[in-house]
C-alpha cells in the first residue's frame, strides 16, 4: 500500500449527537472522522494509543488529565496512549479527524510493522 485517498463524506450524528466512521485501519493507526452537533459531548475514556485530533470546522474543547484546550480549524491537539482522561466536547457543529497511533509498534521499513 503506498497511497490510499481517503473519503470524507458526512456521518450521520447518532441520538447521542456525534457519529464516527473509520476511514482508514491499518498495522499502526486508525484513522476516524468524527461529527459533533454543537454541545455534544464524548465522553471521559481511556485509550492506549496516541491520538492526534485535527479540527476541521467548529470550536471543540478537548479534555485530558485536568487539562483543556479550545481548538478551532486548523487546529489539532496530541495525547499521549495512557493518559488517565480524554474527552471532547463541541461548542458548534464541529468535524474532528482522529488519527489513532498504536503504542508499540514500530516500522519495519516494509511498511508492516513489529512490536519490541
Amino acid at each position: 500500500m503506498s497511497l490510499v485517498q481517503l473519503d470524507l463524506g458526512g456521518v450521520p450524528a447518532r441520538a447521542e449527537g456525534f457519529g464516527a466512521s473509520v476511514l482508514l485501519e491499518h498495522d499502526q493507526m486508525k484513522i476516524r472522522r468524527i461529527d459533533l452537533a454543537a454541545g455534544a459531548r464524548i465522553p471521559p475514556c481511556q485509550m492506549q494509543e496516541d491520538v492526534v485530533f485535527a479540527v476541521l470546522s467548529g470550536r471543540v474543547t478537548f479534555r485530558s488529565d485536568g487539562e483543556d484546550a479550545l481548538v478551532v480549524p486548523p487546529g489539532a491537539v496530541f495525547i499521549p496512549g495512557g493518559a488517565t482522561t480524554r474527552s471532547m466536547e463541541a461548542h458548534e457543529p464541529s468535524l474532528v479527524l482522529a488519527v489513532l497511533c498504536r503504542r508499540g509498534a514500530v516500522s519495519d521499513g516494509s511498511g508492516g510493522t513489529s512490536r519490541p
